[in-house]
């Protein structure tokens, strides 16, 4: 089972736009007022469509592309490795046996831990989509034993933090701590130089839960039907769930950001609405006008993350929820209708820390909880 449930996003200013807008829609006055909200709402729309432009032309340049590299024989890792790195110096390694060599398994379990570890701290969980693609490109150009991957996995984190979040790089002074005396904040400042060389200080992949809040921003700018307030912040919600959902999944590595990111936001429309719902037609209309490319693995896509649901931890709580609220009803094991509002996180954590000193210290005192919560 995947150990991960839904979160409510704190989203961005900017992913906020349509929700101060929206009454530029439902206003039917006339004058320059109106005139004004109108231009206004326009303006917005033509920003979010920018922005996702830019993303399409990033992730099209390949330069945030990653490879199979679980699939990657040693010879070809190490052709791959001369043709894009040229003589970068590598982190030294050990010669990976059967019993320490890295496999899906293993990336599922670190990106569990990531997502613990952001969902401890209160960080947004992009950090999380950001931190695995520097891991997963590093992977594809540096070979690692176990312990180097658990090294490097927790240096990525601290990077995708440090770019995003850096007012929470005092708290996560304790991530040495969890490797339990593998590893100190010095490795990890070391493993740090590497990968900044080996990623070519690319830090700033396009990823697919930023792609989806844009797209959605943009379509709600642009739709004409109206779509009440709570069902909006579910769309983002379970689009978002969706997104970290496949960040969980080996399967979405090689597949662009752009491509999962519509996937998730039609399954989350399914799951809400139907699968016969009308959003969906205006979801892929607005995706082909801004130059999202019609990928033939999308239905392989949305399979593969109504899978993971199925295997999440939200699936199980929502459908106790639902046997225990409907107790004589036929519940045929079915997909969400509505998220659910949890405040927990899969490891449980006090919510009585203050902020400041008070945080730290009480960050100090769960460090061992939350070592005996992860699985490395």
């Amino acid at each position: 089972m995947l150990k991960l449930t839904m979160s409510s996003r704190k989203r961005s200013k900017r992913s906020k736009t349509y929700q101060r807008t929206k009454k530029f829609r439902i206003g039917s006055g006339r004058g320059s007022t109106c005139d004004l909200d109108v231009s206004q709402k326009n303006l917005q729309r033509d920003m979010t469509a920018d922005s996702l432009r830019a993303m399409l032309k990033q992730e099209g340049a390949g330069h945030y592309n990653c490879v199979d590299y679980l699939s990657m024989t040693p010879w070809h890792q190490e052709v791959y490795q001369i043709n894009k790195t040229n003589s970068l110096s590598r982190f030294p390694r050990k010669e990976s046996g059967a019993e320490t060599r890295i496999d899906e398994y293993c990336r599922e379990q670190i990106v569990e831990w990531s997502f613990r570890v952001v969902d401890y701290f209160r960080i947004d969980r992009e950090v999380v989509a950001l931190s695995i693609s520097f891991l997963d490109r590093f992977l594809s150009k540096c070979r690692c034993d176990r312990t180097s991957f658990k090294l490097a996995a927790t240096t990525t984190l601290n990077l995708a933090v440090k770019l995003l979040y850096p007012c929470k790089l005092g708290e996560l002074g304790i991530l040495s701590d969890l490797s339990r005396g593998e590893f100190d904040m010095a490795d990890v400042a070391e493993m740090e130089s590497y990968i900044l060389r080996s990623l070519a200080w690319r830090m700033h992949p396009p990823t697919a839960v930023a792609f989806a809040t844009l797209l959605l921003d943009n379509l709600f700018y642009d739709l004409s039907s109206e779509i009440s307030g709570p069902d909006l912040d579910d769309v983002y919600d379970v689009s978002s769930f969706f997104c970290d959902l496949a960040v969980c999944d080996y399967f979405f590595v090689p597949l662009k950001s752009s491509n999962v990111a519509i996937a998730a936001i039609l399954n989350a429309l399914e799951g809400m609405f139907g699968p016969e719902n009308m959003l969906e037609t205006e979801v892929r209309r607005v995706a082909r006008r801004l130059g999202f490319l019609d990928s033939q693995g999308s239905s392989a896509a949305r399979n593969r993350l109504w899978e993971l649901y199925e295997r999440s931890e939200e699936c199980a709580l929502h459908n106790n929820k639902v046997i225990a609220e409907e107790p004589h009803s036929i519940w045929s094991g079915g997909i969400f209708l509505k998220k659910l509002s949890t405040q927990y996180s899969p490891v449980s954590i006090s919510t009585s820390c203050a902020s400041g000193a008070e945080m730290t210290s009480a960050c100090s005192k769960h460090t061992n909880m939350i070592r005996s919560n992860t699985s490395w």
